[in-house]
């Protein structure tokens, strides 16, 4: 079943949040009556995943939910979880994550054009960039293949500098982690995350929408 919305560049000062638990009609509308316009929900990067994500309470984005989102009055993007501390990039673990992030997204109905976002982060010191720039790639690759936009949540323990962000990953759209971050050089981002009551039992991810140096915005699909 199709979503009802549209698809198109978010509004610059936008507020919102990503959140891994799912969230209700009533919810979405509860957050939009605060001000917040969007949220980032999120899919797993395998079925073994997916399924300990249900059993866990942080079930993937389905198509019910992003119908109660975006009824809600919020928009919507996705973003697929990051593997566990110690994990290693590989162009093929890029494409089996891609894969399967392409494939959960469009079983929540979520239609062409959005920003499918890629989770980088906790990368072991010592990685080789070259391996880090062939996940990103191969990852970018499948999401696009099936008709989504990829963009890269850039956080902690990247170790990609500023140019090789820019220069070397295919994609046009970046989203900030709240922190001590690399900046993109010449692009910058286009959402910024603030993490409010940081390690507290209610700790909550604000982000915040806007056009990066060179007019680039993140893609969401908002209420009609």
């Amino acid at each position: 079943m199709a979503l009802r919305g549209l698809v198109g560049p978010a509004t610059a000062g936008a507020i919102g949040f990503d959140i891994a638990t799912e969230l209700s009609r009533a919810e979405a509308a509860a957050y939009r009556a605060k001000g917040y316009a969007f949220c980032i929900r999120y899919v797993s990067r395998t079925d073994s995943s997916r399924a300990r994500n249900q059993a866990n309470g942080t079930p993937d984005l389905s198509s019910a939910e992003a119908a109660a989102i975006l009824d809600g009055g919020l928009a919507l993007m996705v973003v697929q979880h990051v593997a566990a501390t110690g994990w290693t990039p590989t162009a093929q673990l890029g494409r089996d994550y891609g894969a399967k992030a392409a494939q959960f997204t469009s079983a929540a109905d979520v239609p062409p054009g959005v920003n499918l976002w890629l989770d980088l982060e906790d990368i072991p010191s010592g990685t080789p960039a070259q391996d880090i720039i062939d996940y990103c790639n191969a990852w970018f690759g499948e999401v696009a293949g099936a008709g989504y936009v990829p963009g890269v949540y850039v956080g902690f323990d990247v170790w990609l500098s500023p140019e090789q962000l820019f220069l070397q990953l295919k994609t046009a759209h970046y989203w900030r982690a709240a922190g001590d971050i690399p900046d993109v050089a010449h692009r910058g981002y286009q959402l910024f995350q603030h993490v409010l009551r940081a390690g507290k039992a209610d700790e909550f991810d604000k982000d915040v929408a806007m056009p990066d140096r060179l007019g680039g915005r993140a893609l969401w699909l908002q209420p009609i």
